[in-house]
């Protein structure tokens, strides 16, 4: 018998789309599974549980949104203990990128899926699994969370088309560091998203090319565009299109240095902060997550 822990969010996603706890720990009892239920009761307590779980349980599964998988996964990472998801949230990029889309797809991981290795990426010492968001993306995180949550992943739009409007970006020093050396560019910035899997800010593809397993950041640099541009872009973002545009880098690379002159607003997996002005690291480190997924179709 398996001995599983589901770490779930009771306030996770909206009223219509809010998977019950019990309906899934029923459903992986059926499956054989040893289960045990903890309710989150509030910030970094997934974190917490996941990492007392790691040597006790033979799979931790998150049932939530970005920000419950966020908070097992870096309760996880380094273990070994394998970590499956159940998305619930509003966005639920991470559970997308790993073809769990849905319960019954997440289900099928946990019965029939492999246990993967992905690569885990930090915010200067901070553990990120999915994406990291800088300036308007960041803005976006934020404002986005103070949104009705029934709203779903329309907060993200919504938010993004007010951030469009009223913000003009920050002036960056963006150190990328490569094989061949380090290549720095200088200028006022809109935009930034640093990506280990494809989806973010509930399922655009600002790096298509993003996998979680090529030990590469994937980051996506924009310029300050004007409002319709920016109106322009979000399509191709949102059904996966590359961003041809003067004003967009996008770049592939293990690590990479970011200064700004003032604070700065920033998103790990979804959860909003501000980074203090001054230098800031973002890399692939050495420690892995442990993941159950269906095998990926290349």
């Amino acid at each position: 018998m398996v001995r599983t822990i589901v770490i779930a969010n009771p306030y996770s996603g909206n009223s219509r789309k809010r998977l019950s706890a019990d309906k899934a720990v029923g459903r992986l009892r059926k499956m054989d599974h040893e289960v045990t239920l903890h309710l989150t009761t509030g910030p970094d307590d997934a974190a917490v549980q996941a990492g007392k779980a790691a040597d006790k349980f033979d799979l931790v599964v998150a049932l939530g949104g970005d920000g419950t998988v966020h908070e097992v996964a870096t309760g996880l990472v380094g273990t070994g203990c394998p970590m499956a998801v159940l998305p619930s949230g509003s966005g639920n990029d991470f559970a997308v990128g790993i073809g769990c889309s849905t319960m019954e797809a997440g289900l099928a991981a946990i019965a029939n899926g492999q246990d993967r290795n992905l690569d885990v990426c930090a915010l200067d010492g901070e553990v990120f699994v999915n994406s990291l968001g800088l300036l308007a993306s960041g803005l976006v995180s934020g404002g986005a969370s103070h949104l009705w949550r029934w709203l779903g992943g329309a907060r993200y739009t919504l938010a993004a088309i007010a951030t469009l409007v009223r913000y003009r970006g920050q002036d960056v020093v963006w150190e990328i560091e490569g094989n061949g050396g380090t290549e720095t560019i200088s200028d006022r910035f809109f935009f930034a998203e640093i990506c280990n899997g494809p989806l973010t800010g509930g399922g655009f593809r600002f790096a298509p090319d993003a996998r979680f397993d090529d030990g590469l950041l994937d980051a996506c640099l924009i310029r300050p565009v004007g409002p319709i541009t920016g109106l322009k872009l979000l399509p191709a973002a949102s059904s996966g299109k590359r961003l041809d545009h003067e004003a967009i880098n996008v770049v592939q690379c293990p690590r990479l240095v970011f200064t700004c002159g003032e604070p700065v607003a920033v998103h790990l997996d979804g959860e909003p902060k501000v980074m203090p002005a001054g230098r800031h690291v973002i890399e692939v480190v050495p420690d892995k997550l442990t993941v159950r997924m269906m095998a990926p179709d290349r």
